[in-house]
């Protein structure tokens, strides 16, 4: 696993990011508008940290294209489903309020835990990308 996790809250009009090192302690996010320039943002972002993994809650459903993106701009994605998202924060809390950065920072605590991530693939179906999501090797 990448010495940095990056969280990703997906939504239609924003996407938020939260970095967290293998502790879990925060190391900078960033909120980009849903845009055809999106993972290019979130990549130039995070250059900062060569050695990272990207966790998108729902890369299956609403976090399909950005996740597609960043697959294709050679980064490693991690598919996390919104209820273990929801599951950390609910234990780290006490509460299920969320709110975007705090939902990035348990998606990437939520993949940071897991035992089998779920590793996201680009696969070509009749000219498009679609998200095939793996168990790691």
């Amino acid at each position: 696993m990448a010495a940095v996790m990056i969280g990703v809250d997906p939504h239609k009009g924003s996407h938020t990011a939260v970095a967290i090192d293998a502790a879990e302690e925060p190391l900078g996010k960033l909120r980009v508008r849903a845009s055809a320039g999106q993972a290019r943002r979130l990549v130039a972002w995070a250059a900062a940290w060569p050695e990272r993994t990207w966790a998108v809650e729902g890369a299956g459903g609403l976090g399909c294209l950005l996740a597609q993106q960043l697959v294709a701009a050679g980064e490693l994605v991690l598919d996390v489903q919104p209820g273990l998202g929801a599951r950390v924060r609910l234990l780290a809390t006490g509460a299920s309020n969320n709110n975007d950065p705090g939902d990035a920072r348990s998606a990437a605590v939520a993949a940071l835990r897991s035992a089998a991530p779920r590793v996201v693939a680009a696969e070509n179906h009749a000219g498009g990308a679609q998200a095939v999501v793996q168990a790691p090797p």
